[in-house]
């Protein structure tokens, strides 16, 4: 959900990036881990129809699950169930294998996130480690189910001040949805290729028959 942050979210930012090549379509709720989120899509996505348009689905899962509360946790072997069926699922819906890619949860800044929660009177819940082996699992449902793997866990961790990618600790700053962004953007280009604008550049459709115009460029993309 916070893909779609107005300060700059990696999903609006992966937006303008591929404007008027493809559609990038974001299903985020806060909150949810993969427990939640696995009886919604067939209600997303209740047949072949609703996807027969997708270039590339995306799986991006496990910081919830990760969490330490008893109403968020999902146990690991649990975790690696869920994604697993839902990569069958949307396979089922004609989505070929290589175009789903999971992506591992992010690091997390115990420091500034854990003063949060001591601050509001609560237990730290969040830990580093056990990021690391809902990443590590997570990679382990791509290897099996041979989907492609954004190992965002260790690429944030090899960055040099990589809390800055981090607002509060836990959601992404501005830089840390850059980030991402460019990690997509460079998953997509390899996956989809040289992808065309739509319609043509205004400056070269005739003002007398635009429609001849844009057919013709349509013709020409084929």
């Amino acid at each position: 959900m916070f893909g779609w942050t107005h300060e700059g979210g990696w999903l609006s930012i992966l937006a303008s990036i591929f404007v008027r090549k493809i559609d990038i379509v974001g299903r985020g709720y806060s909150g949810y881990n993969t427990r939640l989120c696995k009886p919604l899509l067939p209600i997303l996505y209740p047949n072949k129809d609703s996807l027969k348009d997708c270039k590339f689905f995306t799986i991006f899962l496990g910081a919830n699950d990760a969490c330490a509360t008893p109403q968020q946790h999902v146990p690991v072997e649990e975790y690696k169930s869920n994604l697993s069926w839902m990569i069958e699922y949307i396979h089922k819906l004609d989505v070929p294998m290589d175009h789903i890619s999971l992506i591992s949860l992010p690091p997390i800044d115990e420091n500034k996130w854990g003063a949060i929660e001591i601050a509001k009177g609560r237990a730290i819940t969040r830990r580093l480690d056990t990021c690391a082996t809902y990443a590590v699992a997570c990679q382990e449902v791509a290897n099996v189910n041979e989907v492609s793997f954004v190992n965002l866990y260790e690429a944030m961790l090899m960055q040099k001040n990589w809390e800055s990618f981090l607002s509060d600790g836990l959601h992404f700053s501005r830089k840390g949805s850059e980030f991402l962004a460019r990690i997509l953007e460079d998953l997509l280009t390899d996956k989809l290729g040289d992808l065309k604008w739509w319609f043509p550049d205004w400056k070269v459709i005739n003002p007398n028959d635009p429609a001849e115009s844009i057919s013709h460029y349509l013709q020409s993309q084929i």
